[in-house]
């Protein structure tokens, strides 16, 4: 592995089932599976059904937008500047309140990141 620098824009860009766009600043190839993160950008209609990561822990920050989030039996609200993390095995999903949703997401291993990368349609 070496460092390397990626500016805002860079990296692998990503549509994911239909609208999930994401960015991909390092996975599985870049970490040795330690990792993955990503640039994620959404919009109200475009969330994810209540799900869990058997195998990975999930955390975002929030550049833009708010959300309100549901992680197990809790609700949860968070804006801009706002971390979330989510512990592997616990059922989460979010609804967008926002025009726009813009996170930085990292996943722990890298699992997630490498599966955009597999099952997503390449933009850059």
């Amino acid at each position: 592995m070496k460092g390397y620098v990626l500016d805002d824009g860079e990296g692998r860009s990503y549509d994911w089932n239909d609208g999930f766009m994401f960015t991909v600043k390092a996975a599985g190839a870049e970490t040795g599976g330690a990792l993955a993160f990503m640039d994620f950008v959404s919009q109200p209609g475009q969330e994810p059904p209540i799900h869990t990561h058997d195998d990975e822990d999930e955390i975002f920050y929030v550049l833009e937008g708010t959300l309100t989030l549901t992680c197990g039996d809790d609700t949860l609200h968070a804006r801009e500047r706002s971390f979330i993390f989510l512990p592997r095995n616990m059922p989460h999903g979010y609804t967008i309140t926002s025009e726009k949703l813009r996170m930085l997401v990292l996943t722990s291993p890298s699992g997630f990141g490498d599966r955009i990368e597999s099952t997503g349609k390449r933009i850059t």
